[in-house]
């Protein structure tokens, strides 16, 4: 077993314990309305970290991933529920790449 990719382990394990940690403790003091305003965009930033690098690929897959986050994107912008967006990219990347 390669043991190399053991302190980068640690290190990530570690931040996501202290970060789970420093929520925690908060306990019920109330969080400032600038904070809250910045902690509700953290779902979709992380989503689009994870789909963006995705949206390229093969040539014959590149129409349906682009039209499925474009569409995306204006249901997100529409009606701001990020389950939506899901859903209705799914639906649209299966639905052009079956039609292509």
């Amino acid at each position: 077993m390669d043991l190399g990719y053991l302190p980068l382990i640690a290190a990530a394990a570690l931040i996501t314990y202290g970060t789970r940690v420093t929520g925690l403790s908060l306990g019920n003091r109330s969080v400032p309305a600038s904070m809250r305003r910045f902690l509700a965009y953290v779902p979709i930033a992380a989503f689009a970290a994870l789909a963006a690098p995705g949206i390229g690929g093969t040539d014959d897959e590149l129409i349906p991933r682009l039209a499925a986050a474009t569409v995306a994107a204006l249901v997100m912008i529409r009606v701001r529920v990020l389950w939506a967006c899901l859903a209705v990219g799914m639906i649209v990347f299966w639905l052009t790449r079956w039609a292509l």
